[in-house]
């Protein structure tokens, strides 16, 4: 699934990305905060996780903010120079003190952690985005050795059913498609993302909502409520609300006044 969390492409001047849909990583991305100011970005409902690298002041502080159920913030800040790798749905299994549950909506500091530390100290010695992808891409395939597991494999098949129907399917249509029962396939998602099956339905079905917004697909509420299942425009409205802490309209003018696509350089 390639997404972006809008807010960091909103609240940078040079932001970009590398599409790298591999071993669980979605693309690498990268911005600064040039605003003079400490910036307090939202971060909206979303099935993946960031791995967020600080390089500040000649050190670096490595944030994983885990996949979110309800809206929160980070914190950007001045002067601040960021790299990303955006994690598809349980791809953060290498992170061993933590449990998924205990990931979900959660924002660790990984600088300090025995698992990852090694990882960190590494990428702190990294000056430019090549360089910071290679590397990365050296650390992790070390940590992912020994993690595809029966259940692993399982999860990755049915998330990947998800995202290719947009979070657009019951839980019904699911044990169909898989030859499982629901509440097998809920004790499979707890135990390798912390999260219900229909809770990633749901955010996966919010993350294409976005990116169609972000696209500035805006011309007819009525057809993108039907499009994305919404009883009527009211529930579309509604339940965006919920997720993103504002109407698509107000979204929507927030994505047109950023001049959104154009700010996203893809190299």
């Amino acid at each position: 699934m390639i997404s972006i969390q809008p807010y960091f492409v909103m609240a940078s001047t040079d932001f970009c990305q590398r599409i790298f849909v591999e071993n669980g990583i979605s693309h690498f991305f990268s911005f600064s905060n040039n605003s003079g100011k400490d910036l307090t970005v939202p971060l909206l409902v979303d099935g993946c996780s960031n791995l967020i690298f600080e390089y500040r002041n000649n050190s670096v502080r490595t944030h994983l903010i885990g996949s979110t159920v309800e809206r929160r913030t980070f914190s950007v800040k001045k002067d601040a120079e960021y790299f990303g790798v955006r994690l598809q749905p349980s791809a953060t299994k290498f992170v061993k003190e933590y449990s998924a549950k205990e990931l979900i909506g959660n924002i660790v500091i990984l600088d300090e952690l025995e698992s990852t530390k090694d990882l960190c100290s590494k990428m702190k010695e990294q000056h430019d985005f090549d360089s910071r992808i290679k590397t990365f891409l050296d650390e992790y395939s070390v940590l992912l050795k020994n993690e595809k597991s029966c259940k692993a494999k399982l999860f990755s098949q049915i998330s990947d059913i998800i995202v290719k129907r947009r979070g657009l399917l019951k839980i019904k249509e699911l044990e169909k498609l898989s030859g499982y029962t629901g509440r097998y396939l809920n004790k499979i998602f707890e135990e390798q993302l912390g999260m219900s099956t229909k809770q990633l339905c749901d955010s996966v079905k919010f993350q294409f909502l976005l990116s169609d917004l972000n696209r500035q697909n805006m011309e007819n509420l009525t057809a993108i409520a039907s499009e994305y299942n919404f009883y009527d425009q009211a529930h579309f409205i509604h339940e965006f609300k919920e997720y993103a802490g504002k109407t698509p309209g107000e979204y929507s003018s927030e994505v047109e006044k950023s001049n959104y696509l154009e700010s996203i350089e893809n190299l």
